[in-house]
């Protein structure tokens, strides 16, 4: 697919269900929202990210479910569809702190920015304009504190150019999550 495109496939009991998304806006550490369709029904939904202090942040999701066919209708009306998707979120949630503690370097995220189902900006551009903020920053701090200081030395705790930070202050690309998502799945 593409950057603004996502396939999706789960398995409901004894019966699987595929389903296509698409991302309407994305603006990296702050919000995500997208459409979906798929044959029995469609989730709508948004995302946002609210930093609470420099490594907790909220994580608000809203969901719009559209049951299509008898057993999701059904299912419906004793809402199982919302609590099933607590205990995934739930399980979800664990899985991503448990891996941002124990493999903290191999979280990434897509820095690029999509508006109206476009990407306006892409992964790549957004990473060089980051890198260049960062160098100004860095420049700008060194002047202030010593004027012998070289510009563009890398902090400790400053990213290498190829990562890229997510909405929690991590750094996790499209296809890490990908992976995640899949590892994830194989582990239920």
């Amino acid at each position: 697919m593409s950057d603004e495109k996502l396939s999706w496939k789960a398995k409901v009991f004894w019966s699987s269900r595929t389903w296509e998304s698409t991302i309407v806006e994305q603006v990296p550490d702050e919000h995500i929202v997208w459409r979906s369709k798929g044959p029995k029904g469609h989730v709508d939904g948004t995302v946002s990210f609210h930093e609470l202090a420099p490594n907790l942040t909220r994580v608000l999701l809203v969901l719009e479910y559209h049951p299509q066919g008898f057993f999701e209708r059904t299912g419906n009306l004793w809402r199982a569809q919302g609590r099933r998707v607590r205990l995934e979120l739930k399980h979800f949630r664990r899985y991503v702190m448990t891996q941002a503690l124990t493999r903290p370097d191999e979280v990434e995220g897509w820095r690029g920015e999509i508006r109206d189902s476009e990407v306006v900006r892409s992964h790549e551009d957004a990473l060089d304009e980051e890198e260049h903020d960062r160098e100004d920053g860095a420049r700008a701090a060194g002047d202030r504190t010593s004027g012998d200081r070289k510009t563009g030395d890398r902090k400790s705790g400053d990213r290498k150019s190829g990562d890229r930070k997510s909405g929690d202050g991590k750094t996790k690309s499209r296809k890490a999550e990908e992976r995640e998502a899949e590892e994830y799945e194989a582990a239920r």
